[in-house]
């Protein structure tokens, strides 16, 4: 620690003039702190008569003070003959060169410039206690007449003095000089490591949109082969829906061959009756054609999302699956006369019907019914909000609550193994609310269950 300025008395003694208790109390406390025996006044007329009574070694003073200013009180100093050596340190902001002239022409020895550093303030003290009893000594008084701005100056310091204020205000600039290439320095080392940062948090972005890029192409091409299991999964349940379409005309067409060759044993066969009977089964040719097509159109992709009617697409759907239908002894209920036009893809909007009423099927083939039973599926039309809404509906039996929130999830299926993927309500899901922007929700309903589908 640094040792206070030693007198014939011991540690020199600090007389502090402040009007500001707080100000005064930190000065105090460095002062005492470092040794100086300190003593406090609030104005400048209360110090002149603690100086007049009690001589200190250095006077440390605030300039802006009530009843006396510190330049008031430095002249009212050295109008005393055995006052005319006693230093006097003034406490300035320093924002106008003229503070300069007047603690000149008031007879202070240094100012010191407000906020002040302790380590710049104690030396400023040492110096001038230090200076104070090397330097004045035998020195004559002098007068000098300064002009300022348009203010006059008389000034009786003596050179020692002067270059001793100059000097201090050399150390001073020079200290404040030093605090400016210290915070631009630490501008400099704050900027730098700004930039670090940016750049370390710039190459962390860069990694993490590489990853998320790698993870979204990884969850397309998921979505790829999770659409491509849907699709084979749905040929494989299209090829029994064939079966049972193509059973009745096959059947038909067999009895209307049978019939020719036993109308020409019997001699019943004539141009007439060979024509009507070819006609007939051209026809069933025609519409067992036509289901094909039917078929090869549905697994065709929608290569651009194009507008359709609703309603339209709801009966392509229940005529490929009708002899299904029919088979399992399932009625269905349609309403479509509120079916508006949406935009979407047509070919996969059936596909959504047709995973739906499939599930509704095998819910109906694994419940037992009794003679009574009416298995029944219902789809309804309307429009809500300027939307579509569809719903299938069921009399099944409804799905179990403990798993109605997983049915949607990947290759989640209550199904025995191998008859069920688990991806079907998935893909469908995935289809209206990514490709048409709408929503896909079931809900149990009565003795049944009921998915929503709103485009």
């Amino acid at each position: 620690m640094q040792h206070p300025v030693m007198t014939a008395k011991g540690a020199a003694s600090i007389l502090i003039v402040d009007d500001s208790p707080t100000q005064a109390k930190l000065l105090e406390q460095v002062l005492a702190g470092y040794g100086y025996r300190v003593r406090v006044t609030r104005n400048g007329a209360e110090a002149l008569a603690e100086i007049l009574a009690r001589r200190p070694d250095l006077v440390i003073s605030d300039i802006l003070m009530p009843e006396m200013d510190g330049f008031q009180l430095c002249r009212q100093v050295r109008e005393v003959e055995r006052l005319k050596e006693l230093p006097i340190i003034l406490l300035t902001h320093l924002n106008d060169p003229a503070d300069v002239l007047h603690s000149l022409e008031a007879g202070a020895n240094y100012f010191v410039s407000k906020p002040y550093s302790n380590r710049m303030l104690l030396s400023r003290i040492a110096a001038v206690l230090q200076g104070h009893c090397a330097c004045l000594a035998g020195e004559a008084d002098g007068e000098l007449a300064i002009s300022y701005r348009g203010n006059n100056y008389s000034i009786r310091s003596t050179p020692t003095q002067t270059i001793e204020l100059l000097l201090a205000t050399y150390e001073l600039a020079a200290e404040k000089n030093q605090e400016l290439l210290t915070t631009q320095q630490s501008l400099s080392n704050l900027n730098h490591e700004l930039e670090e940062r940016v750049l370390e948090r710039t190459r962390a972005l860069t990694r993490e949109t590489a990853e998320r890029l790698q993870a979204m192409e990884e969850l397309r091409k998921k979505d790829e082969v999770l659409m491509q299991q849907s699709r084979q999964a749905a040929m494989g349940e299209m090829i029994g829906n064939i079966a049972h379409q193509w059973r009745q005309p096959l059947n038909a067409v067999g009895l209307l061959v049978q019939d020719l060759a036993l109308s020409y044993e019997y001699g019943n066969f004539d141009k007439v009756y060979l024509d009507a009977s070819s006609n007939k089964i051209m026809e069933l040719v025609r519409h067992m054609s036509q289901t094909i097509d039917d078929f090869r159109n549905f697994f065709s992709p929608d290569k651009e999302m194009s507008e359709f009617h609703l309603g339209r697409v709801v009966d392509r759907a229940l005529a490929l699956i009708g002899g299904s239908l029919n088979d399992k002894g399932i009625r269905v209920e349609v309403d479509t006369a509120e079916a508006p036009v949406v935009t979407g893809h047509p070919n996969e909007f059936s596909q959504v019907l047709l995973n739906i009423i499939n599930n509704a099927m095998d819910a109906f083939a694994g419940k037992h019914c009794p003679d009574r039973c009416d298995p029944w599926i219902g789809v309804k039309i309307t429009s809500e909000g300027g939307k579509a809404v569809l719903r299938i509906t069921d009399n099944a039996g409804g799905i179990d609550e403990r798993i109605i929130d997983r049915i949607f999830e990947p290759y989640f299926t209550t199904k025995e193994q191998g008859k069920g993927t688990g991806i079907g309500l998935y893909m469908a899901k995935n289809i209206v609310e990514k490709n048409m922007n709408g929503s896909l929700t079931a809900r149990n309903l009565g003795d049944g269950a009921e998915f929503r589908i709103e485009v």
